[in-house]
């Protein structure tokens, strides 16, 4: 936002005019969500996203230094709900995660748990249909979309998703 705003602005009876909040920051919070989630998220989970900021905001309101910025609070919220929900969307266990960590960890603990658990994963995807394995991979190794995989495999989206949902779940059993 060009403009920044104390929360004291905001500020009616010593509590948040979340009605004012709302009205004034919503686009704000939407560009941040969609700026993060790209095309991972639908319309509803976009809303829902949106609904949980302004009600983290109201339920710390007492919490906030009514001196600072209210943007600066609105888009920590925001980056930290979006993180969370597309973590909890997504299977924990990300190839390219491993692949990219098992060259930045010092500790060698780290190093074995990783190449473990990615063991696990190939073993998973090894006893899978072939074109489990070339969804998964193009999800989450390549960051294909859902609808360009659909579109590669000749098969329709909701199939692609219901393979991918199928796919986290015989992984996670394998991987806990």
């Amino acid at each position: 936002m060009k403009d920044c705003k104390e929360i004291k602005h905001y500020m009616e009876s010593n509590k948040l005019d979340l009605e004012k909040i709302i009205n004034e920051y919503s686009s704000y919070v939407a560009t941040i969500i969609n700026n993060m989630a790209r095309d991972n998220l639908n319309c509803e989970d976009k809303e829902e996203i949106a609904s949980e900021v302004f009600f983290l905001l109201w339920k710390n309101e007492n919490k906030l230094d009514i001196n600072k910025c209210l943007s600066s609070y609105i888009a920590g919220i925001t980056k930290n709900v979006v993180k969370e929900y597309l973590r909890k969307i997504k299977i924990s266990f990300d190839i390219s995660n491993y692949e990219n960590s098992l060259y930045s960890y010092d500790k060698i603990e780290f190093l074995d748990s990783n190449i473990e658990e990615i063991s696990k994963i190939e073993k998973k995807l090894e006893e899978m249909k072939e074109i489990d394995k070339i969804i998964f991979l193009d999800f989450y190794y390549y960051s294909k979309s859902i609808k360009d995989i659909a579109k590669e495999q000749k098969i329709s989206e909701f199939s692609v998703k219901q393979r991918l949902y199928r796919i986290r779940n015989k992984i996670k059993k394998e991987v806990r």
